[in-house]
């Protein structure tokens, strides 16, 4: 029989050296690389201080400001309009010049539109004939009618005196009863009959007068197309309306215009308005009393909006401003300016000046400095703008200073130092 020996004891192993040495590396490699990939994400920059500029934060009085064109015109500028379409056919003036009221300007002609006129001239003359003639019937009749009652009076007052007779000889037995019937029966038969005429002479006197008026208004209506037929022809040699200074005007011998097309402007003189452009996104925005002003000769001349025009074109619709003072005595009609235009009231604010970094941020960023000459990326949340500054709204504080120059050689980096 086996004797049975003791179990043998398992002993627990240890590491071995050399994993214990593989375990250090792995460790030290994980450190060394986060720390290479974050010094890697916080990538510096070194820039020389004469190739950047910098700016502070500040706070002061913010207003939402926009620049736009405006053109100076009279305020009060008349327009005039060619009524039919034609071919120049004379040129009695120049354009620049002073030109009283009624002065041909220029002549145009249109052998279809003439011809047209001309009919409607002759169609018209025949409906006035044919209407004066109807008057003259209706007159006539009227007179004809009234003839006759006449007579019938006559002739009633004539047999009127024979039946008295007849009546006093009849009593007498001078005259026979029979004839003194039929003397008493042709009186009464005249005496309806005068009675019918006379009712019907006035009912017919009555409905004449109405009708006649309405001839009468007719013609007058007629007439007065015919007159404007006359004027619109006349209106062919195309007229100064007002008495002012004469522009855009050049017409040529031979140029066609369609119709109601502006011919020239009359400036009459009374004072200047500003006609401003503007992009539609203010469109909301844009109100009649809102303030503007533009630089003239140095000093700034303040303006107000007098008037909106809803009307978009090309992406842009006009605003009538006027002078809040006198106008400057030189300027002049036609002049171009730029014209600062206040969407809003000034209201205190974080401000930063505009500059060339916004187009490599987008505004989402500026490299703020600190005392030790380093300049960092924060991220940043602007509001409104004017041609001057950005409204800060969130991420800076007042008194800091920024690189305000491009952003373009070190937009990628997350520091920046600045020798």
């Amino acid at each position: 029989m086996r004797q049975m020996g003791m179990d043998k004891k398992i002993e627990k192993k240890n590491w071995s050296k050399t994993k214990t040495l593989y375990l250090i590396g792995f460790v030290v490699f994980f450190v060394l690389a986060f720390f290479g990939f974050y010094a890697m994400n916080k990538k510096t920059y070194k820039v020389n201080a004469s190739k950047i500029s910098v700016k502070k934060v500040i706070e002061g009085d913010f207003q939402d400001v926009i620049l736009i064109d405006g053109t100076v015109e009279s305020i009060n500028l008349v327009l005039v309009n060619t009524l039919e379409g034609g071919t120049v056919d004379e040129v009695f003036i120049e354009d620049g010049v002073m030109v009283e009221k009624n002065t041909p300007l220029v002549k145009l002609s249109n052998p279809a539109v003439e011809l047209s006129y001309m009919n409607q001239e002759t169609a018209i003359v025949e409906q006035i004939n044919n209407l004066r003639n109807l008057k003259l019937s209706l007159e006539k009749d009227q007179r004809d009618l009234t003839e006759s009652l006449i007579d019938s009076e006559n002739s009633l007052a004539d047999i009127e005196r024979d039946y008295k007779v007849d009546s006093v000889l009849y009593t007498k037995d001078v005259i026979a009863k029979n004839d003194y019937i039929d003397r008493r029966e042709a009186y009464k038969y005249l005496q309806n009959k005068r009675d019918f005429m006379n009712t019907n002479v006035k009912k017919s006197r009555a409905d004449n007068e109405i009708q006649i008026r309405q001839i009468d208004n007719s013609i007058a209506l007629m007439q007065r197309n015919l007159n404007l037929i006359h004027e619109n022809l006349e209106k062919m040699l195309v007229r100064a309306p007002v008495t002012g200074m004469l522009s855009s005007f050049s017409p040529v011998i031979g140029e066609s215009y369609r119709s109601n097309q502006t011919v020239a402007k009359i400036d009459v003189q009374s004072g200047f308005k500003i006609i401003g452009q503007v992009d539609e996104y203010y469109l909301s925005m844009v109100k009649p009393g809102q303030l503007a002003q533009f630089s003239f000769d140095g000093e700034l001349i303040d303006l107000k909006v007098k008037k909106v025009l809803p009307e978009v074109i090309n992406r842009r619709f006009e605003i009538e401003l006027v002078f809040v003072n006198d106008p400057p005595k030189a300027i002049t009609i036609g002049q171009s300016l730029q014209v600062r235009l206040e969407l809003s009231k000034a209201q205190r604010s974080l401000l930063i000046p505009r500059g060339n970094y916004f187009q490599s941020s987008g505004g989402q960023y500026v490299f703020v400095i600190n005392n030790e000459g380093e300049a960092t990326k924060r991220y940043i949340k602007l509001g409104s703008q004017n041609p001057s500054y950005y409204q800060v709204l969130e991420g800076l504080n007042e008194g800091e200073e920024f690189i305000s120059s491009s952003y373009e050689d070190f937009k990628n980096y997350e520091s920046i130092k600045i020798n």
